[in-house]
């Protein structure tokens, strides 16, 4: 029987429900401090890789496209998908379809534990929504796919874990599940540092051992993708707007979570503090009874990982040499400080002193 999906020990650390227009906040030149990025790192809009035919609209284009699409309403968050206007054209790069796309880059993410979506995924040919992860550093892979749905088979629920430790580059498990465009469906992943488990509506669907090069902060994306070499193009079947309606985006903390240093605090967000280091312990692989299938997946064009800063330690200050007080041993070293050795007059008591005076008295009156 498949593991039921437990929470009652785990912290909420990112709870983002969409109850009201502004629960929904977006990065922008106007709100840098933004939630979600509607854009892949270094501004990319699409993913032509894949053959991907739609054009993510990010929050600075909306008035000069005429183009928004996101929406809250009745509860919920709606990524739309829509045949791309002639008076955008221009700026989509002749890519035919808008979309959406949210990610939690710049103000969420962590190593291990929970994270999941609710939401009510679009049928159609040619329609792709999914909810996924990828690392914090930019590289790729690692890859978490907690569900991935092609718009013509909404009862395959695809849950993918893209690795270098894997062959080619990943490993998808179809799952056989209710139609997930009827109805929100929860997809969860408990991401930890030996196994890696799904979950559809809080029931094991997979487990995976944790591959060795999935051990680094990742943050969260949702989109709907429209065409590509995977789900194929739309076709007159296909109805728009196309809707992918989301409730909720959380996260949870476990007792390997390591909370990333440039995490932001966010609404309705508690930040995370554990002590607890993670385990160390080699992953065994873990067996299955059904084979995986390895299938086309999003693949972010890769960006050149940053040159890590070296940090250095500061140079101790050197000690001062002390300067030679008076009576000082001859044997010390005193050029240090720009004066030889005989230019220090040496006087060594009071007897010394006035039997000095007095030698200079008489020379004096010798003189004289």
């Amino acid at each position: 029987m498949a593991n039921t999906l437990d929470l009652s020990q785990d912290k909420l650390v990112f709870d983002q429900e969409f109850n009201s227009a502004s629960s929904l906040s977006l990065r922008s030149s106007s709100n840098p401090n933004g939630v979600f990025d509607t854009t892949y790192n270094n501004n990319l809009h699409s993913l032509p890789s894949n053959g991907e035919k739609e054009y993510y609209v990010s929050a600075d284009q909306f008035g000069s496209m005429g183009v928004d699409p996101f929406s809250v309403n009745n509860g919920h968050l709606t990524i739309a998908a829509n045949p791309t206007p002639s008076s955008a054209s221009s700026q989509t790069g002749g890519l035919p379809y808008t979309s959406g796309l949210l990610t939690t880059q710049h103000s969420f993410s962590q190593t291990y534990g929970i994270f999941q979506m609710t939401a009510q995924l679009p049928a159609g040919q040619g329609l792709w929504p999914a909810f996924w992860m990828l690392p914090t550093d930019n590289s790729w892979p690692p890859e978490i796919d907690v569900v991935e749905a092609l718009g013509n088979n909404m009862t395959q629920l695809y849950t993918s874990t893209h690795s270098t430790a894997t062959s080619p580059s990943g490993i998808t498990k179809a799952n056989t599940v209710a139609d997930m465009s009827n109805g929100y469906h929860t997809y969860t992943v408990d991401w930890e540092p030996n196994t890696i488990t799904y979950y559809y509506d809080g029931q094991e669907v997979y487990q995976i051992a944790t591959p060795a090069d999935m051990h680094k902060p990742m943050y969260m994306l949702a989109n709907l993708a429209v065409g590509g070499g995977w789900p194929g193009d739309p076709n007159s079947s296909t109805h728009f707007p196309a809707d992918m309606n989301i409730a909720s985006i959380q996260a949870y903390a476990t007792a390997n979570t390591i909370p990333s240093v440039n995490t932001t605090t966010l609404p309705s967000t508690t930040h995370v503090t554990t002590t607890q280091p993670p385990t160390t312990t080699t992953p065994a692989p873990t067996s299955s009874s059904s084979t995986p299938t390895p299938t086309p997946t999003h693949t972010p064009t890769p960006t050149p990982t940053p040159t890590p800063v070296t940090v250095q330690n500061p140079t101790p200050t050197p000690t001062p040499t002390p300067i030679p007080m008076p009576g000082a041993s001859s044997g010390s070293s005193d050029s240090c400080h720009g004066m030889g050795h005989a230019d220090v007059l040496h006087i060594t008591d009071l007897t010394q002193l006035v039997s000095e005076l007095h030698h200079l008295a008489s020379l004096f009156n010798h003189w004289s």
